[in-house]
């Protein structure tokens, strides 16, 4: 059942758009790209949901998907949904919060406080929400301490760029993968081919097959901060 004390819309009220939302660590030392992945361990995605900073308790257990099918976010309480997968050194999340609108930076604050856990990962994510024009987001966490973030909106003056595009590329060893995406790490920020960025540091660190795994879905209570940005977010004209 969903939790409706903590909402202002009701659990069937639609969303006004779409978007996609992950963020997936590795732990050190990181599996080989052209290696396979351990089965899912649930129990170790329970803990991991269960620590995250979006999530206040799981109230429920929805079953398993593949980690590249997108969760459904078509109604307030499909926003009380994340899913986990857990393959050995490899941890993928899905979950809405993740996403804002530009005033404030989710994405890298619950990957951040992740961190602070695994100080032995790489954590490598992104964020879009289709408003007028879309809002994009990304973030890149090397454990040796290099990182990077960008956001803004997409072919649009101004980005904010926290980091070096080069220093994070050097980082994870990526040049020959950007190479094949013939990327250029002189781009403005507006039209800076950020998602083949994004493939290419994780193409580096994990199996390229991962989005074939299984994940497991919950459903959660939010803390009410967190409901209140999904609202903005997701909800709101």
């Amino acid at each position: 059942m969903t939790d409706d004390s903590i909402w202002d819309f009701p659990s069937d009220a639609p969303t006004a758009r779409t978007g996609t939302f992950r963020l997936t660590m590795i732990e050190r030392p990181f599996p080989v790209p052209y290696g396979s992945l351990p089965s899912h361990d649930h129990a170790r995605a329970r803990d991991i949901a269960a620590s995250l900073t979006s999530v206040e308790e799981i109230t429920a257990e929805l079953g398993s998907r593949r980690a590249g099918e997108e969760l459904p976010h078509e109604t307030r309480a499909d926003l009380e949904q994340i899913g986990v997968g857990c393959w050995g050194p490899v941890t993928a999340i899905t979950d809405a919060a993740f996403a804002h609108r530009g005033e404030f930076t989710p994405l890298a604050d619950h990957a951040e406080a992740l961190a602070k856990l695994h100080p032995n990962a790489a954590l490598i994510g992104s964020a879009t929400v289709d408003f007028s024009i879309r809002y994009r987001c990304f973030f890149f966490l090397h454990p040796d301490g290099t990182s990077l973030w960008a956001d803004g909106w997409a072919g649009e003056d101004p980005w904010t760029v926290v980091g070096s595009v080069r220093d994070t590329i050097d980082a994870f060893a990526a040049h020959n993968a950007l190479e094949e995406a013939d990327f250029d790490a002189d781009a403005e920020p507006p039209v800076m081919a950020w998602s083949e960025l994004e493939d290419a540091v994780l193409r580096t660190v994990m199996p390229a097959g991962w989005h074939h795994e299984m994940v497991s879905v919950f459903r959660v209570r939010r803390p009410r901060e967190v409901a209140v940005h999904l609202e903005e977010t997701w909800i709101e004209e």
